[in-house]
């Protein structure tokens, strides 16, 4: 895994908020809860790595690496996604997380975090059976916060798991793959604000 200390953070476009950022995820429960004032019940990092390959007007093209849910998977399967995951109690920082997500989904190293995307914010729901038989809908709150990055590698190396595949998508190639709306509009905010080539 990449030394966290060298990896850099630096906003193109957009600031980064790094009090979330290099705050634990209990920190972050505190520090920006839920609308009706509760902490949120997952947290979750994802990451929009950019890439960009010339083509043979020798003009870049970026590109993001995007994963497609396994089969089994009870919610979304087969469905189109960045890198993430939740952010475990053991995580020191949310950068720590996202850097371990990273690593665990692709096999492949954060290198810098460019810009902060909106993050997206949903209900979870799962039916449970208590001890007497009697089914009951849980919800839990849930949170997942979006960093534009880049990182070290080239070959993805999937956990299959919890992926079937991986592609490297240009935002023409958005319209051909199967992602949630809300997915969808963060990948296209992170190639506004993240796909400006460094010279």
């Amino acid at each position: 895994m990449a030394d966290l200390n060298r990896v850099k953070s630096l906003p193109v476009g957009k600031t980064i908020n790094m009090q979330v950022l290099y705050s634990s995820v209990d920190e972050f429960r505190k520090l920006q809860p839920t609308a009706s004032g509760h902490p949120y019940d997952k947290v979750v990092v994802g990451a929009a790595a950019v890439r960009f390959t010339s083509d043979l007007s020798s003009s870049k093209t970026p590109s993001i690496l995007l994963l497609k849910r396994a089969p089994h998977e009870p919610y979304f399967p087969n469905v189109f996604e960045l890198p993430s995951g939740k952010v475990d109690p053991n995580d020191p920082t949310l950068k720590n997380a996202l850097a371990r997500e990273v690593q665990e989904e692709t096999g492949l190293e954060v290198t810098e975090i460019l810009a902060e995307l909106k993050p997206m914010i949903y209900m979870t729901e799962k039916n449970i059976i208590d001890g007497t038989g009697r089914a009951f809908l849980v919800s839990k709150s849930a949170i997942q916060l979006n960093y534009v990055v880049s990182l070290s590698g080239s070959e993805v190396k999937l956990s299959a798991d919890e992926h079937s595949e991986s592609c490297w998508a240009t935002e023409k190639d958005l319209v051909k793959l199967d992602i949630t709306s809300e997915m969808r509009t963060v990948i296209q905010e992170a190639f506004k604000v993240g796909c400006q080539p460094v010279i």
